[in-house]
């Protein structure tokens, strides 16, 4: 894994390794969903990239399948 960056937040990974422990019952972690997800239930100043990049970098750590697909307007 590789090194965090300064300002990274600590409650986004903690939500985040949440949501993948529980999604690793299901087929596929949507990831547009789960950075939505993140916004709704933390405060943080990262960008949507970068919450997307921790999910995909922390989700294929467990293997897990993703959908890229952002959803309909």
């Amino acid at each position: 894994m590789r090194d965090l960056p300064r300002d990274i937040d600590a409650d986004v990974v903690i939500e985040i390794s949440r949501l993948l422990d529980d999604a690793a019952h299901t087929v596929t972690v949507a990831i547009h969903g789960l950075v939505k997800h993140i916004r709704d239930v933390t405060q943080t100043r990262l960008s949507d990239q970068a919450i997307e990049e921790l999910i995909v970098e922390m989700a294929s750590t467990r293997g897990l399948s993703m959908i890229f697909e952002k959803p309909a307007a």
